[in-house]
C-alpha cells in the first residue's frame, strides 16, 4: 500500500488495538509538536520509539527513506473516569542536500503505522492494566527492507533539541559492522599458535641469533684433549 500521512488512520487502528486487547477502555490520541522528549508533565508517561518511513523535501523535491524517525508520546489516565489520552510527535528530517532546508515531515505506510500504534498499544497496556508484554498483538509481514548507517544527527529534529546534540534514541542505532579487521589489529602481536622467530644481529656476526651470542660454543674443549695427549707421549719419551 501506498504511503500515506492522513492521521485519521493513525486514530483508526489505534481504537482498533486497543478495543481488541481491552474493550470498553476510552483513550484518545492527538498529534502534538509541543511535547519534547524528557517533558512529560508530572503524573503523565513517556514512551519513544523509531520507525522506518520516507520524506521529500520541499525545495529540491528529493525523497529519502529513513529507519530512524523518532516518534514521541507522552499519556496520562485519569483514574476516576477511567479515560486515557496519549499526545504524539513524529520528528521531522531535513535534507542532507539543501542548506538551510526544513524539517519535513515523514510519511509511513499502513504496514509501518500498525507497527507504530502495536508499540503504543503495548505499553500502555503494561502500564496501566498490568498486562504481560504481547510479542505481536497483530501480525504485520515485514515487507520492508530495514536500514542500516550512522545516525543522521544533523538532520534529524529530534537531535537539534536535545542540548547534547543527540537525541535520546540516537544511541541504539548501530553502525555496520565490517568485515575487514581494524588496522589496530594488524600486526600489534603475533600469533600463539606461530612463535615470533629470532632477531638477528647486524654487528659482524653473521646470522648468530642473540640467544647463540648470550651463549657461546664451547670451542676449547677438543684442544685440552690434544694437548693432555702430547704430554703424555713426552713424559714417556723423558723415561
Amino acid at each position: 500500500m501506498l504511503f500515506s500521512d492522513d492521521f485519521s488512520t493513525w486514530d483508526q487502528t489505534f481504537q482498533e488495538l486497543i478495543q481488541k486487547e481491552k474493550p470498553g477502555a476510552k483513550w484518545t490520541l492527538h498529534l502534538d509538536k509541543n511535547i519534547v522528549p524528557d517533558g512529560a508533565a508530572l503524573g503523565w508517561r513517556q514512551h519513544q520509539q523509531t520507525a522506518l518511513g520516507r520524506f521529500q523535501c520541499s525545495r529540491c523535491y528529493r525523497r529519502w527513506t529513513s529507519a530512524q524517525i523518532k516518534i514521541l508520546c507522552h499519556m496520562n489516565k485519569d483514574a476516576w473516569k477511567s479515560q486515557g489520552r496519549v499526545l504524539m510527535r513524529i520528528f521531522g528530517q531535513s535534507c542532507q542536500k539543501c542548506s538551510e532546508s526544513q524539517f519535513e515531515n515523514p510519511e509511513f505506510s499502513t504496514e509501518s503505522i500498525k507497527r507504530i500504534l502495536n508499540n503504543l498499544v503495548d505499553y500502555i497496556l503494561q502500564r496501566y492494566y498490568g498486562h504481560r508484554k504481547i510479542a505481536s498483538i497483530l501480525n504485520v509481514p515485514l515487507d520492508e527492507t530495514s536500514l542500516d548507517g550512522p545516525h543522521d544527527t544533523l538532520n534529524c529534529e529530534a537531535c537539534s533539541l536535545s542540548p547534547y546534540g543527540r537525541c535520546a534514541l540516537a544511541h541504539k542505532v548501530r553502525p555496520p559492522r565490517s568485515s575487514s579487521p581494524s588496522p589496530k589489529s594488524q600486526g600489534s602481536s603475533p600469533s600463539k599458535s606461530c612463535p615470533p622467530s629470532p632477531q638477528t644481529s647486524n654487528t659482524g656476526f653473521g646470522n648468530r641469533t642473540f640467544q647463540d651470542l648470550r651463549e657461546p660454543r664451547e670451542v676449547g674443549s677438543p684442544l685440552l684433549l690434544i694437548l693432555s695427549i702430547a704430554a703424555l707421549c713426552l713424559i714417556y719419551f723423558i723415561k
